[in-house]
C-alpha cells in the first residue's frame, strides 16, 4: 500500500507546482469586459469555459483558469490541459437539469476547483488515462463522479454530495487512487464503488449516510486496497464485496452503524492484513492481552471474518517530514502535533469512563525507540506501555489511561 500513497503524494505535489505556476503567471492575463475565462499560458481571454478550451491556440499542457461566477455549460475536455477553478465553493458549473456537466476524454487531464452541479453525470472521465479530480463539489446531479476505461487516474478530496445515484465510480479501470473524498447522501444506489477494475487503493475517503453501501467492490473488482476509510450510517452495507471480486485487502477502516457492517461470499479476500484488521462498532470481543486487538475474529459471513479486530477506531495523521503516525484508540484524540526540533508527538485524548487506551504506529526514522510517554506532565499513570509489534520500519507501542482529559507527550527516551 505504501507505494500506491507515494505515487498519490507524488501527484499531488505536482498538482501544487502547477497551482503555483497559475497564481503567478495570473499577471499576464489581462482581462477585458466579462471576459473571465482565461489561458495561462497565452494570455488569451474567453468569455465560456467550452471557447478557451476549443481555441486553436489552446494546446496540450496549458492551463485554464476560472473565475468564480455560475457557468451554464456541458465541457468537453478533448485536450490534456489544466482547467482550474479560481474558488471550488464559488466557481461553478451548472448543467441546468441536463447531460453532462464535464466530460474528458483526453490523457493527463486536471479537474480542480469547482462546484459541479445539476447535471445527469458530474465529472465523466472516459479513456483519460493519468488525469486528476482534485478538490471539485460535485453535488446535486445523478451521478458525480464516473471513471471509466482510465488507468493511473486519482480521484482527491472531492466532496460527492446529495446525488441521486452515484458518488463515485470506477469502472474498468486499473491502476487507481481514490482518497480523502466525503461521498454522502447518494438517494438511490451508493457512495464509492468500483466495477471490473484492478489494483486500486481506496484510501482515507468518508462514505456516508447512502442508500446501497458506502464503499464497495463490484464485478470481478481485484487486487484493491481499501484501507482507512469510514463507512458511517449506510443505509444497506458498510463495505460491499461483490462474489466474484476477489484478492482485495480490506483494513484499518472503521465501520460504524450501518445497517449490515460488511458484506463478502469470497474467500480471497482478506479483512486484516495479519497485524490489524478494521474497527467494528457492534463488535462485542474483549482484549485480555492489552494490544488494541481483539481476542476473538469479528465474524463476516461463515469463513469470511477479521481475525484482528480493533479494539477502538483507527486514525492516520501526517506530519511535516510526510510520516503518518497511525492510532488505534477508544479515545477521541484532538490537537495531534508532531514537533521536529525534538522528536515529540503531542495530543489530547477525551473519553468519560473507563479504561482509554492508544495503539500507535510510529515510523522508526520519524522517532527512535524506546519511547517515553509522559500523561499530563506525569501526574497520570501510564499502564501497561509496551511495544507490541514491529516489523523492521515501524513500531507499534501500546499505553492506557483512566479516561478522562488528557495531555500526552511522547519523546524518544533520548530525550526524557
Amino acid at each position: 500500500m505504501s507505494k500506491k500513497i507515494v505515487a498519490a503524494l507524488c501527484l499531488f505535489l505536482l498538482l501544487l507546482f502547477s497551482s503555483l505556476y497559475v497564481i503567478f503567471n495570473l499577471f499576464r492575463v489581462k482581462v477585458a469586459n466579462d471576459y473571465t475565462v482565461h489561458n495561462i499560458d497565452t494570455g488569451l481571454n474567453y468569455r465560456t469555459i467550452q471557447a478557451a478550451i476549443d481555441a486553436n491556440e489552446t494546446l496540450d499542457r496549458h492551463t485554464i483558469f476560472v473565475e468564480k461566477g455560475i457557468y451554464y455549460e456541458h465541457i468537453v475536455v478533448n485536450k490534456s490541459i489544466s482547467l482550474i477553478g479560481q474558488n471550488r465553493t464559488t466557481t461553478v458549473i451548472d448543467g441546468n437539469g441536463t447531460g453532462i456537466d464535464i466530460r474528458v476524454i483526453a490523457n493527463s487531464v486536471v479537474i480542480k476547483g469547482f462546484t459541479v452541479r445539476n447535471g445527469t453525470i458530474g465529472i465523466y472521465l472516459y479513456r483519460a488515462n493519468n488525469s486528476l479530480v482534485m478538490e471539485n463539489d460535485v453535488v446535486l446531479n445523478g451521478d458525480a463522479i464516473l471513471v471509466y476505461y482510465s488507468g493511473n487516474c486519482t480521484i482527491y478530496q472531492n466532496s460527492a454530495g446529495n446525488n441521486t445515484s452515484r458518488g463515485i465510480l470506477v469502472s474498468n479501470s486499473w491502476n487507481f487512487t481514490v482518497s480523502s473524498n466525503n461521498v454522502y447522501g447518494s438517494k438511490e444506489m451508493y457512495g464509492l464503488n468500483t466495477n471490473a477494475s484492478t489494483n486500486g487503493l481506496i484510501f482515507q475517503n468518508h462514505a456516508y449516510e447512502n442508500y446501497f453501501d458506502g464503499i464497495g467492490l463490484g464485478l470481478g473488482s481485484a487486487n484493491c486496497t481499501v484501507s482507512g476509510n469510514i463507512a458511517e450510517n449506510n443505509k444497506l452495507f458498510g463495505i460491499w464485496i461483490d462474489t466474484d471480486s476477489e484478492n482485495n485487502l480490506i483494513y484499518r477502516n472503521n465501520l460504524i452503524n450501518n445497517g449490515i457492517q460488511a458484506f463478502d461470499y469470497n474467500l480471497t479476500n482478506r479483512w486484516d492484513d495479519g497485524v490489524e484488521g478494521n474497527y467494528w462498532s457492534d463488535y462485542t470481543g474483549v482484549d485480555s492481552d492489552y494490544d488494541g486487538i481483539g481476542n476473538s475474529p469479528y465474524v463476516i459471513y461463515q469463513d469470511i471474518q477479521d481475525n484482528r479486530p480493533l479494539m477502538g477506531m483507527f486514525h492516520s495523521f501526517n506530519t511535516p517530514l510526510e510520516r503518518q503516525v497511525e492510532i488505534i484508540s477508544n479515545s477521541t484524540i484532538k490537537n495531534f502535533e508532531y514537533f521536529q526540533s525534538n522528536n515529540t508527538i503531542r495530543m489530547y485524548v477525551f473519553g468519560e469512563e473507563g479504561m482509554g487506551f492508544c495503539r500507535m504506529c510510529i515510523p522508526m526514522d520519524l522517532m527512535r525507540s524506546p519511547y517515553h510517554i509522559i500523561i499530563d506532565a506525569g501526574l497520570t499513570p501510564v499502564l501497561n506501555n509496551r511495544i507490541v509489534y514491529e516489523n523492521g520500519t515501524h513500531k507499534w507501542v501500546y499505553f492506557a489511561y483512566q479516561h478522562s482529559t488528557h495531555e500526552i507527550v511522547i519523546t524518544p527516551e533520548l530525550f526524557e
